[in-house]
Order: structure tokens, then C-alpha cells, then sequence
């Protein structure tokens, strides 16, 4: 009998110069939107795979669109935490509009080392397919989070061999 894959909450890739794709795989609806370069994106998944690995207890990353964007904000002090997915009708990042002027188009949750694990295999594609040169050459105003890749790729190794060990 094949065990079934579990989906990832979040899929993310570059789609063409300046241009990302990102799916939100939430119940009951999945959420899909495209996303500007205008912002590091990327940068902010890096981001916050990185502070909630490490224990934090809010994290937060913003998806520009022109106009509008949609900002994913996770909470949680234990091994499970809850997402929300809030959309703006303009930049709220950048002041436009206010922050409390959003609709919720998917809210969740999600365990903690699920969505770490994840992101780190939406950086490791990147940095695989991409590398760091190409990403930069299609992202246009942000380079490729490698630091916090490489951070993130060590801390998941060392949870791992310290889970073996036990």
C-alpha cells in the first residue's frame, strides 16, 4: 500500500523576469496570486523559516502584486502554529494602505517543523535549479537569501542529528 504525500502549504517559484508565483494549498480553498519583484518575497520566507527554527512566535512575509499583496503571518508558541493569509488591495507594507485593511482569504495551521522544512525546499529548488547569478538576473532588485539558506540548511542538519542521537 503507497502512502500518500501530504501537500506543502506553500508553493513558490519564479515565472519569468521580475515575476513569482505563489499557491497557498489551504482548506477548503487553495490560494494562488502573482508576485513583483518590488519586494525580496523570498528573502522574507527565508526570513521567517529561520526565526520560527529557531523558536519564534510570529513571523510574517509580504507578496507584492501590482497593486495590492497579500501578507502570510504565522503565530504560534509550540509545535503547532496557526497562518493567516491576508490580502490588501494595495501595499500595506509600504504604507498605503493600512494594515488593518485586509480580507483573510485562508487561515490554518500548520506544525512548526512542517512549514520550516517547507521553505527550505522551496530555497533548495531555487538554489539548485536557479543558483544564486540566474535568481539575481530574473528577481531583478533582490538577490537570493543565500546566508539565511545556508543558516536554515544548518540548523535543520543539527535538529536532525540531534534527533538521531536521542
Amino acid at each position: 500500500m503507497m502512502e500518500e504525500k501530504k501537500q506543502e502549504l506553500i508553493a513558490y517559484q519564479l515565472d519569468g523576469a521580475g515575476w513569482a508565483e505563489l499557491r497557498l494549498h489551504a482548506q477548503p480553498q487553495p490560494f494562488c496570486c502573482a508576485v513583483s519583484y518590488l519586494h525580496d518575497s523570498l528573502g522574507d520566507l527565508a526570513k521567517m523559516a529561520l526565526a520560527l527554527q529557531k523558536g519564534a512566535t510570529q513571523a510574517e512575509a509580504v507578496f507584492m502584486n501590482e497593486p495590492g499583496e497579500v501578507t502570510l503571518v504565522v503565530t504560534g508558541a509550540k509545535d503547532t502554529l496557526q497562518y493567516e493569509l491576508r490580502e490588501y488591495s494595495d501595499w500595506a507594507s509600504w504604507g498605503i494602505v493600512a494594515v488593518d485593511d485586509h480580507v483573510v482569504v485562508a487561515r490554518g495551521e500548520i506544525l512548526r517543523q512542517e512549514l520550516v522544512r517547507n521553505i527550505h525546499r522551496i530555497l533548495q529548488r531555487m538554489d539548485i535549479e536557479l543558483g544564486a547569478k540566474r535568481y539575481r538576473e530574473l528577481w531583478i532588485e533582490h538577490d537570493f537569501p543565500q546566508r539565511d539558506y545556508e543558516s536554515l540548511s544548518i540548523a535543520l542538519l543539527k535538529r536532525s542529528q540531534a534527533s538521531t542521537q536521542q
